[in-house]
């Protein structure tokens, strides 16, 4: 009699506090916080249901629950594959603790902890009266079935599932501007074969430089390379209006930064002048070595400059500079320049203005005839700090140092007006900072290529030439990539830019390639198809990209 009471006290009684577990899941998943997969959650629950009656096994049931409940969690979250967390974990370790208090403060809101809060106060007072078990069982079977699709609002939550998706009305699809348009249904195979078409042409596409050495008016190129910004975080911030954007002869309003990190982003810009290669043979040797801008630049007189507003030590960004994009020259030394920002990481960050000043001065005592420099500035990394101001909101700590930002840039375009001096800038930001944040991403994170994190602003500055009255900038709206920059880098030095006293922008932007959208990171891969997005996670399971 006493052994089978004994046996007794280990068959279950119910899930305990592991209800709350579920319930809090249940009401995240209805707010549409997080996804909810009901093969690995029922598993999850009988396994913390089935009757053991042996003291050891009961214990070692209690000792794996914790991590599979948390694996699960992550599992449902909209989070990206645990791989990706795991690579990056080395930069990661590298953030300061100021930037990774930031971000746990996003993740885990005032809002949603006293949401739990009150959860768990419910449950401890149900539990005392009802049979809270079986409520937590119904309920998942109503959040897992499709009756609640027909009760709640906001049922149409995208889900990360190896479901095909399966649209069967066909769509018009467009793969470049020279393909024929073909009518299919959008599932992953077909998904996947546009992709694998894309990389092919893709890797077919080559714009060679000019082969004159004699260029019989001299220019420079500058490259602004800014880190975070898209027009997304422009319009956020509420700077879409900045008189440096209207300053521009040339604005691309629909530009594919192709990645959403900034050693990836360097290394498609100074490998311009191929087609967009995949995520993973960027950090391989490119198919040619007429791919290499900066290299071929370099072939045809131009002088090579690297400048800096930070150390370039974070994530190895100066070696993937040099060893993947070949770009040999050392940075330019700030000296007694005072830092600005603190990064995300702790090292000092220089303004944007000093350092553009200092390389100037150098310039203009320089005997090069062409200088081609490539300036990359992080003022607008999530996390930075200004050191002179109060620590300040993610909103409006980015918009001030936005604001800063371009009024340095516009005064710098002020100085090489006065100089008259012959100068073409290219500005072409790396990514955006994802300042509004959306259902996958909280606000800063950048492991997904989103939609809002691509669609970057490039524009184009012509200094040097007997002006007329400036006229407003010739918008391209073609979905475009780095291709089109190495285009007009080619059209610029085989037309002779400043032989003629007048410079006719239409000749400059012809025949500019088009480039479908598609971005990668490592582990993900973003497409655009008939102004819808797509995202794998797998390379093989496409899901739609929430619009909101």
């Amino acid at each position: 009699m006493t052994t089978k009471t004994k046996h007794n006290n280990y068959l279950p009684k119910g899930l305990g506090w592991w209800n709350l577990y579920f319930i809090i899941k249940a009401f995240l998943y209805l707010r549409g916080t997080i996804d909810f997969h009901p093969i690995e959650n029922f598993a999850f629950l009988a396994l913390l249901l089935f009757p053991i009656r042996r003291h050891w096994l009961h214990s070692l049931r209690n000792f794996i629950s914790i991590p599979l409940a948390l694996w699960l969690l992550y599992y449902d979250s909209y989070l990206p594959p645990l791989s990706g967390l795991l690579n990056n974990l080395n930069q990661i370790s590298q953030f300061d603790r100021y930037y990774l208090f930031t971000l746990f403060k996003r993740f885990i809101s005032l809002n949603l902890l006293l949401s739990i809060f009150t959860l768990s106060v419910c449950y401890y007072l149900l539990k005392r009266t009802i049979k809270v078990t079986v409520l937590t069982i119904l309920l998942l079977i109503f959040i897992s079935t499709p009756l609640k699709n027909a009760l709640l609002s906001n049922s149409s939550l995208l889900t990360q599932t190896n479901q095909n998706i399966n649209i069967t009305a066909p769509l018009e699809i467009t793969l470049s501007p020279s393909s024929e348009k073909s009518f299919l249904t959008i599932n992953d195979a077909n998904l996947n074969e546009i992709e694998a078409d894309f990389f092919t042409s893709q890797a077919k596409k080559v714009i060679s430089l000019s082969n004159n050495k004699n260029i019989d008016a001299p220019f420079d190129l500058l490259f602004l390379s800014v880190c975070s910004l898209a027009w997304d975080d422009l319009k956020m911030a509420g700077l879409g209006s900045h008189p440096l954007l209207n300053s521009f002869d040339i604005i691309f309003d629909n530009f594919n930064s192709a990645t959403s990190y900034s050693g990836p982003a360097l290394i498609r810009l100074l490998r311009a002048d191929c087609g967009q290669e995949t995520h993973e043979q960027l950090f391989k040797n490119a198919s040619s070595n007429e791919c290499y801008l900066f290299e071929n630049l370099k072939k045809i007189g131009f002088t090579e400059n690297l400048l800096l507003n930070h150390n370039g030590i974070f994530d190895s960004f100066l070696n993937k500079l040099k060893v993947n994009g070949r770009i040999d020259s050392p940075p330019m030394e700030k000296t007694n320049l005072s830092p600005y920002l603190k990064s995300f990481d702790g090292s000092m960050i220089f303004r944007d203005r000093d350092v553009l000043d200092l390389w100037w001065s150098q310039r203009n005592t320089s005997p090069s005839k062409n200088i081609a420099a490539l300036y990359n500035t992080i003022s607008l990394h999530d996390g930075n700090r200004i050191i002179s101001a109060p620590d300040d909101d993610d909103l409006s700590s980015y918009q001030l140092r936005l604001n800063n930002l371009l009024d340095d840039f516009y005064d710098f375009f002020k100085t090489i007006t006065l100089s008259k001096r012959k100068v073409i800038v290219i500005f072409i930001p790396e990514h955006g900072v994802n300042l509004r944040g959306d259902k996958f991403q909280i606000s800063g994170m950048r492991e997904i290529p989103s939609p809002a994190i691509i669609n970057i602003p490039v524009g184009l500055k012509i200094f040097g030439y007997q002006q007329q009255a400036k006229k407003a900038p010739i918008h391209v709206s073609s979905p475009s990539s780095y291709l089109a920059i190495a285009k007009l880098v080619s059209n610029l030095i085989e037309n002779n830019l400043y032989q003629s006293q007048e410079i006719d922008i239409n000749t400059l932007m012809k025949n500019l390639p088009e480039t479908p959208i598609v971005a990668q990171n490592a582990s993900t891969t973003v497409m655009e198809i008939q102004n819808n997005y797509y995202i794998a996670l797998d390379d093989q399971t496409w899901t739609e990209y929430p619009s909101e």
